[in-house]
């Protein structure tokens, strides 16, 4: 296994869940009661307490929780110039994707101060010695909740505005020391169905995205959607496949958990000469995986994904589940691999 990691290396998508006291505190953040070095304070805490949690279940490779996110999409819209807020589509009823505010292009979009994850991964580096994933929002999920209206003719060409500062943020990751980065793209059409953008189009616009950079591991994840655990397509990757392996990822991290395995038994057949990494906790459901659930599941990748190239993880961010929740699906999911791993 790449960096001394041991067989079947176990790992997280990228958000974790956020302890009771994190919600209250952001709300006095909100309210202005928290100063500058309050609100550091808390975010340093909460990192901590994530990576603690991930430390303590004893998985191989962790990350910061995207504590200091505000979602995994939004966290990033305060960082963009040209943009304004057009509101929600819909404010009444049952809670969906389409009551959440869009911003409009006003004309050039950019992220002039960077996104971010460079001052995550330094802050996350000195609290552990475990190694440290950073997940980032490919092109197409920046757009998620973007309506292209002036400047742009359509999703995929504000996509590509996105590039270069994915590009630099990547490069500075790398500079930092940084070697395990994912991107995060959104299923096909998505959220914006009228607009939706092809596997082509992911793969092409993730090589622009990692041009330049060597040395580190770099994994391509696919997402149903988990905002208020509600999925946005259809849950199959059928049609991505082999387009998208023009993508020049070590890894895909692909959705198997809340589809009950359905396509692993593909998997020699769309990228046998890449590694899987294998979401088979399903973070959209109350149930928690047994480690006798987990060890069924992992040896059902076994039957299709040489071990040597199979991680295993949740199916997506942690950030829906309730912490107590996350903290036993994790915990369960790194006692079924090691199950599975004793039996080899």
């Amino acid at each position: 296994m790449p960096h001394g990691l041991p067989l079947l290396p176990t790992t997280v998508v990228g958000s974790y869940a956020h302890p009771s006291w994190f919600y209250g505190a952001k709300e006095l953040i909100e309210a202005g009661r928290f100063g500058p070095v309050d609100i550091e304070e808390t975010f340093d805490d909460a990192v901590d307490r994530a990576i603690l949690d991930q430390e303590q279940a004893g998985l191989d490779i962790i990350s910061d929780g995207e504590m200091r996110r505000a979602s995994f999409v939004w966290a990033f819209a305060s960082r963009m110039t040209g943009l304004r807020d057009g509101g929600a589509p819909r404010k009444m009823g049952p809670m969906s994707l389409d009551m959440r505010n869009v911003q409009e292009t006003t004309g050039p979009v950019g992220v002039p101060n960077g996104m971010g994850a460079v001052e995550e991964f330094t802050y996350a580096s000195t609290r552990t010695t475990k190694p440290i994933k950073v997940p980032l929002p490919g092109p197409f999920a920046l757009t998620t909740f973007i309506r292209p209206v002036e400047h742009y003719a359509d999703r995929t060409a504000l996509a590509e505005a996105f590039v270069p500062a994915l590009n630099d943020e990547i490069r500075r990751l790398a500079a930092a020391g940084c070697k395990w980065i994912q991107i995060d793209e959104p299923a096909t059409p998505g959220y914006a169905a009228n607009d939706p953008h092809t596997p082509s189009d992911i793969a092409r616009l993730f090589n622009a995205c990692v041009d330049g950079v060597s040395g580190v591991h770099l994994s391509l994840h696919i997402c149903f959607g988990s905002f208020r655990k509600l999925p946005y397509a259809k849950k199959t990757y059928a049609g991505y496949f082999p387009d998208l392996l023009e993508a020049r990822a070590d890894q895909f991290v692909l959705e198997y958990g809340t589809r009950e395995m359905s396509e692993i038994d593909q998997w020699m057949k769309w990228a046998p000469d890449r590694e899987l990494g294998a979401g088979i906790i399903d973070i959209r459901t109350h149930y928690c995986e047994t480690p006798d659930d987990v060890a069924e599941r992992v040896r059902i990748c076994l039957d299709h994904v040489p071990a040597d190239k199979l991680f295993l993880t949740t199916d997506c961010g942690l950030r829906y589940v309730h912490r107590t929740l996350a903290r036993q699906k994790i915990t369960n999911l790194v006692a079924g691999v090691q199950k599975v791993r004793e039996s080899l």
